[in-house]
């Protein structure tokens, strides 16, 4: 049994890289196609994905932010997203 903690990755540099994004959601992350498909078979981390804005100019429409241990930490943080990018729509607009 593996007792080392999970590190928390994230993919950015900047805080201010967040804006590129328009909308974040909680991806379960499987090590195997074979563990997915077990229904007991729990994820090996939980990635939050950015869906870039539509202006914003990237290879692909998305792209994984962070990646977390634990359902609850990547839901918040995905929130914590969210609400950053619209308090900075809001700042822009006043």
């Amino acid at each position: 049994m593996n007792t080392q903690p999970k590190p928390v990755m994230f993919y950015f540099e900047r805080l201010e890289q967040m804006r590129d994004f328009g909308s974040f959601r909680v991806e379960a992350v499987f090590e195997s196609h074979k563990e997915a498909e077990q229904s007991d078979g729990k994820p090996a981390w939980y990635s939050v994905i950015g869906q870039f804005r539509p202006d914003v100019q990237f290879q692909y429409p998305e792209f994984p932010v962070a990646d977390f241990p634990c359902e609850n930490y990547a839901k918040l943080f995905a929130e914590m997203c969210e609400q950053y990018i619209t308090d900075q729509a809001i700042a822009m607009t006043a």
